[in-house]
């Protein structure tokens, strides 16, 4: 069986590397949420994980894989500038007889300004203002990749937060004939995940953290739903049991206008 174990590096430095950022569960204090937190050089951005078992009866050879994401922003010249970056990837790892592929990986760096948060009652407020790149890295015809602008406002209470993403495409030029490498890879990518993300996060007892992100564009129908489940590993306060669920189109940016259900179970680092 062939595997690649190098794809895994990255997973192993970034856990190394960031710093582990507890969050608590007493009554009263307020939970603090890595994707808002203002860290002071390299710090937490959105959830790190590693699923060594997925199952879907959508994916290529085997009906199991491993996903893993790793994620992270570093602020610039101590100002409130930032920049992050975010790396999924689909790994086939138990198909041995296609030699265990990588079915995708999805690259996301972005820069973005984040406002300072402010009192509205008993909530917090803040905001972030940015430019991000997503693509899988993959020549014509397998290549995708858009260009974004984005603000994106939170609200947030003792346990709870609310994300509002809302994103515009940054135009490109129609391809001059099928196949050519300049222009655009994938002209109707909002159509199938249109321009808002909405992510809620509940603290429950026990630190058990909900994470719902709805995507979509409510023109078509289309998008997708994830809800991710999170426990921490008794005895450890930056290690936790994940459970992920997703439904709908943008798994991945190779099969973006694909439909697909998928269960996971793994390990999460930060969240």
């Amino acid at each position: 069986m062939h595997f690649r174990l190098i794809g895994m590096f990255p997973v192993v430095l970034a856990v190394v590397a960031l710093p582990a950022r507890a969050q608590e569960d007493v009554q009263g204090r307020r939970v603090e949420f890595a994707l808002i937190d203002h860290g002071v050089g390299l710090s937490p951005h959105k959830e790190m994980y590693a699923l060594p078992y997925t199952y879907s009866g959508r994916y290529n050879g085997r009906k199991t894989e491993v996903q893993f994401q790793i994620s992270a922003k570093h602020d610039l010249f101590r100002t409130r500038f930032y920049f992050a970056y975010t790396q999924i990837s689909f790994w086939e790892a138990y198909d041995a007889k296609a030699s265990s592929p990588f079915r995708d990986t999805n690259y996301n760096p972005e820069i973005f300004y984040r406002w300072r948060e402010y009192d509205v009652g008993s909530l917090k407020v803040g905001g972030d203002l940015g430019f991000e790149h997503q693509s899988n890295g993959q020549r014509v015809p397998l290549s995708r990749s858009w260009n974004l602008l984005y603000v994106a406002p939170w609200f947030r209470g003792d346990r709870w937060l609310a994300y509002v993403k809302a994103r515009y495409r940054i135009p490109e030029a129609a391809k001059a004939y099928p196949g050519a490498a300049e222009g655009d890879d994938n002209p109707d990518i909002t159509h199938y995940l249109g321009y808002t993300d909405i992510h809620l996060y509940y603290m429950a007892p026990e630190q058990v953290l909900l994470h719902l992100t709805v995507r979509g564009y409510i023109g078509t129908n289309k998008g997708n739903v994830s809800l991710n489940t999170s426990v921490p590993v008794p005895g450890d306060v930056a290690t936790f049991i994940v459970l992920r669920l997703f439904s709908g189109y943008g798994q991945s940016m190779m099969d973006y206008n694909k439909s697909i259900n998928c269960v996971g179970i793994g390990l999460m680092f930060t969240r």
